[in-house]
């Protein structure tokens, strides 16, 4: 199973938590606006010590498809718990991924009108 790190929150910038995938990968997953769930969720494949990354996953919480992402990544989370937040649900559902391949294929039934990758 994958080391999911510790949840990083900053209120002017957001929130963040890196993952170390079983495959030896590691991802960041980001939302840009962590008192809301409005903003943008991303996940990036960390390269080179961290120093550069590939966005494999953008989500505009603010529009139509987001919105439906988000209730969907939600709809079982309790109030109130860290799976009720886009960060923490988007964390969830790819904590348990092998690869960055297996995370770009559950991002994608996700987000299926193609809004993924930015």
């Amino acid at each position: 199973m994958a080391k999911v790190g510790r949840f990083v929150i900053d209120p002017k910038v957001g929130a963040y938590c890196r993952i170390t995938l079983d495959s030896g990968e590691k991802i960041l997953v980001n939302h840009d606006k962590a008192a809301s769930r409005a903003g943008r969720l991303t996940i990036e494949v960390t390269k080179f010590l961290g120093f550069s990354s590939d966005r494999i996953f953008a989500c505009d919480l603010d529009g139509p498809a987001g919105k439906a992402a988000l209730a969907q990544l939600t709809r079982s989370a309790p109030e109130g718990s860290v799976g009720a937040t886009p960060l923490g649900a988007l964390v969830e559902l790819v904590k348990t991924c092998a690869s960055v391949k297996d995370v770009k294929q559950r991002c994608a039934v996700l987000m299926p009108s193609g809004e993924s990758p930015a």
